[in-house]
C-alpha cells in the first residue's frame, strides 16, 4: 500500500498530457563493460567479486546478434499510429584507450570514439544500428562521453589499487568498491575537487563532437551516468543545444567528499517543460531491470505504474539498461529478457489501444508543444 501511494505521489505532480505515451530510456550503448567471458573469469579468479554484480556478469558491448534480437521484438509491436515500439539508445560516445592510458603511465585519460570500439570488437554492429534508427526501432541520445570518473580512476591506478589494475590489463574499468567510498569510478561526472571542472567540460564538449560526427545532429537529451550531475554542467549542455534532462525523480548534485564518504544534495525533479528556461524534465517513472532482479516480477510492478500513470495523465518513461538484452556474455541473459520484454509489450498494447510509442526526443518536443 505505501509503495502503491508513492507511485501516486510521484504521478500527481508534473506536466500533464493527453494522450498515453510510452518512452523506452536505455542506458549505456557504445560503452565497454565486461570484454569477454575469459575476462570475467581471470578477474573473478583473482578475488575480484564480478559474480556478486550483475553489469559485471551480463554487460558487454552489445552484438549484431543481440541488437538483431531486441530489434525483432520491438518490430512486432505497433501503436495506434501503426509505430513501432521504439528504444531510446542512451550513448557514451568514448571509451578509455587503454593503450594510451598505459603509455602515458596513467596521468592523462585518452578517448577512443565509441564507434572505433564497435568497428573492432563488434562488426557489423553500426549498420543494424542506422536500420533501426531508419525503421523508428531505435533513436540515439547523450549519455556523456564516458562512464568513469577519469581522474578517479587514473588516481587509483597510479597508486596501484589492485583490482583497478588487475581489471585495466583486462580492459576493463567498471570493477568499483562499494558506492559511498571515495574511489568509486563509475559516475563520470561526479565532482569532488574545483580542478575537475576543466576535466568535465572537455569531456561533454568532445563527447558531443563525436555524437554529432557519427549521427549527424545534435542530441537534445542527457542522461548523466549514474544520474548525478552538477548544475553547472546541465546549465552547459542547455547552453549547447542539450536542453531535456532524463532520470530519476531525484537527481543528485555533486557536494565532495566527507569523511571518505561521498555527499549530495537531493534535487526533486517535476516531469514536464520550463516556459522560463525552455529546459525539460523527463522522470523515469516504470522500470524494467529483469536482469538485476530475475526473481521480481517486473512486469506486473511496470503495468501496475504505468496505470498509475496514465489516471493522473503522464506519460509512461520505462528505464531499462542495455546489459538486459546482452547475450555475448550469457546467451540465456538475452534469451529470456527479450521473452519477458514481448510479454510486458503484449499485455501493455492489450490494455491501452490508443497507446503512443515515442523516443526521449519526441516526448521533449511533445511538452513543449503542449505547454
Amino acid at each position: 500500500m505505501k509503495k502503491k501511494l508513492s507511485y501516486h505521489v510521484q504521478s500527481a505532480i508534473g506536466q500533464t498530457v493527453k494522450k498515453k505515451i510510452v518512452v523506452f530510456e536505455s542506458d549505456d550503448w557504445g560503452g565497454i563493460r565486461m570484454p569477454s567471458l575469459q575476462a570475467f573469469n581471470h578477474l573473478a579468479g583473482k578475488g575480484i567479486p564480478v559474480d556478486k554484480d550483475c553489469f559485471s556478469k551480463f554487460d558487454s558491448l552489445a552484438s549484431a546478434d543481440d541488437v538483431s534480437a531486441l530489434f525483432e521484438v520491438l518490430s512486432r509491436h505497433r501503436d495506434v499510429n501503426g509505430n513501432p515500439a521504439i528504444f531510446t539508445f542512451n550513448v557514451t560516445t568514448g571509451n578509455p584507450d587503454f593503450e594510451k592510458i598505459r603509455k602515458n603511465r596513467f596521468t592523462e585519460f585518452f578517448t577512443e570514439p565509441f564507434f572505433g570500439t564497435l568497428e573492432r570488437s563488434r562488426p557489423g554492429v553500426l549498420k543494424l544500428w542506422k536500420t533501426g534508427m531508419q525503421e523508428k526501432l531505435m533513436f540515439p541520445q547523450y549519455h556523456g562521453r564516458e562512464h568513469v570518473q577519469q581522474q578517479r580512476w587514473l588516481r587509483s591506478l597510479r597508486e596501484g589499487e589492485r583490482f583497478a589494475l588487475e581489471a585495466f590489463e583486462q580492459g576493463v574499468f567498471g570493477i568499483a568498491p562499494a558506492f559511498d567510498k571515495a574511489e568509486y569510478y563509475m559516475a563520470a561526472y561526479d565532482y569532488t575537487e574545483d580542478v575537475e571542472d576543466a576535466y568535465q567540460r572537455e569531456s561533454i564538449a568532445a563527447g558531443l563532437r563525436i555524437f554529432q560526427d557519427f549521427f549527424g545532429f545534435t542530441p537534445r537529451s542527457f542522461i548523466p551516468p549514474c544520474y548525478i550531475a552538477s548544475d553547472w554542467l546541465i546549465s552547459l549542455l542547455n547552453i549547447r543545444g542539450v536542453s531535456a534532462l532524463q532520470g530519476k525523480i531525484i537527481r543528485l548534485e555533486p557536494k565532495g567528499i566527507v569523511k571518505g564518504r561521498r555527499t549530495y544534495k537531493r534535487h526533486y525533479r517535476c516531469s514536464g517543460a520550463d516556459p522560463q528556461t525552455g529546459r525539460v524534465n523527463l522522470v523515469r517513472n516504470c522500470f524494467f531491470e529483469p536482469s538485476s532482479r530475475p526473481a521480481y516480477h517486473w512486469i506486473s510492478d511496470c503495468l501496475q505504474r504505468m496505470e498509475i500513470a496514465f489516471a493522473w495523465n503522464k506519460p509512461v518513461i520505462i528505464d531499462t539498461h542495455r546489459l538486459n538484452y546482452i547475450g555475448y556474455l550469457v546467451e540465456s541473459n538475452r534469451t529470456e529478457n527479450l521473452r519477458l520484454l514481448n510479454t510486458l509489450l503484449t499485455e501493455m498494447r492489450k490494455k491501452w489501444k490508443d497507446i503512443e510509442f515515442m523516443h526521449s526526443q519526441q516526448l521533449a518536443d511533445y511538452y513543449k508543444e503542449v505547454l
